[in-house]
């Protein structure tokens, strides 16, 4: 993405999504806060995304808009010092701090919104929890109602979703903008989906039992762009990165009573250790399940897709 050579700090801007991409990419689409805190590198300097007092920041190597801001969920029944909110339209509503809208924090903030600069937008799903969403842009900012308004511009993904050419057109960033933002709150719901269904699997593939978080998915039974396809636990399923995909394309299905079926395609095939040991042996064995009822996998959301596992075979 090319930033606005406007921006003093561009670089250190860059090298932070740069960064971030890393981190989401080893833990996936939530980061813990820990993780957050460890910073990213920029020149041979150790800088830091966010601060844990403040929820706007810039670093004090950079000299103009805020690099990032957050949002919080406090512990126990501590209150929200800040309302921030996601409205239907898919608009962020961020609070400004404190109640002059021209202090120094808020004035960073008008930094990047006079100069179109791209933040950082560290997003509190849990306690200690956070997705982060970049490059984020401030559309506007009311003084009296002391908040600003915020959307997403990725423009990869608005390229790679609408098939359409980037146009230096006002109406048209704007549309896109409003478009990708939409884009963005579905992939909220998805990552606290997926933080539900492996916090009730005890992250461990429903499966194989594999326990390494960054190697889960969150699976939909029923998937999501259908119409019976909630997002909630009981439509889940926590699976491996390799038994998602055996699941996602139907090779494998799971009967309505929890045990696990493959296809015959697949059970006809003959390779090496991996396909015999690391899938086919699972051929009758039953769902390592939720210790909840509630969180165990749905009889309708099974029913409804072992009749595509069949249909399919």
């Amino acid at each position: 993405m090319v930033l606005p050579t406007v921006d003093p700090d561009w670089e250190i801007r860059a090298a932070a999504f740069q960064a971030l991409e890393w981190l989401v990419a080893r833990h996936g689409p939530t980061l813990r806060w820990d993780t957050i805190q460890e910073g990213f590198e920029f020149k041979g300097q150790h800088l830091y995304f966010a601060t844990k007092a403040k929820g706007i920041f810039r670093p004090k190597e950079m000299r103009g808009a805020a690099l990032s801001i957050k949002t919080i969920i406090p512990r126990g029944n501590r209150p929200v010092p800040y309302e921030d909110s996601a409205g239907e339209d898919g608009v962020f509503t961020y609070k400004l701090r404190g109640d002059d809208p021209d202090n120094h924090d808020n004035r960073l903030l008008q930094q990047a919104w006079k100069a179109s600069t791209p933040l950082i937008y560290f997003l509190a799903v849990e306690p200690g929890i956070y997705q982060p969403l970049w490059p984020i842009f401030i559309r506007g900012i009311d003084r009296e109602r002391l908040e600003c308004t915020l959307s997403v511009d990725d423009a990869a993904l608005a390229e790679r979703e609408q098939r359409v050419p980037m146009v230096a057109d006002a109406r048209a960033i704007e549309i896109r903008r409003e478009y990708v933002t939409v884009q963005t709150k579905r992939r909220l719901h998805q990552a606290r989906f997926r933080l539900e269904v492996l916090r009730a699997y005890e992250k461990r593939c429903a499966v194989c039992r594999l326990p390494r978080e960054e190697l889960l998915d969150a699976a939909h039974i029923v998937a999501d762009r259908e119409e019976t396809g909630a997002p909630v636990v009981p439509n889940g399923l926590a699976l491996c990165r390799l038994h998602h995909g055996v699941f996602d394309t139907d090779l494998m299905g799971i009967r309505p009573d929890g045990v696990i079926e493959l296809s015959k395609s697949l059970l006809d095939t003959r390779d090496g250790p991996t396909l015999e040991h690391a899938v086919k042996a699972f051929q009758g064995q039953h769902l390592h399940l939720p210790r909840r009822i509630e969180d165990q996998p749905g009889q309708r959301f099974l029913e409804e897709r072992y009749a595509r596992f069949r249909r399919a075979g």
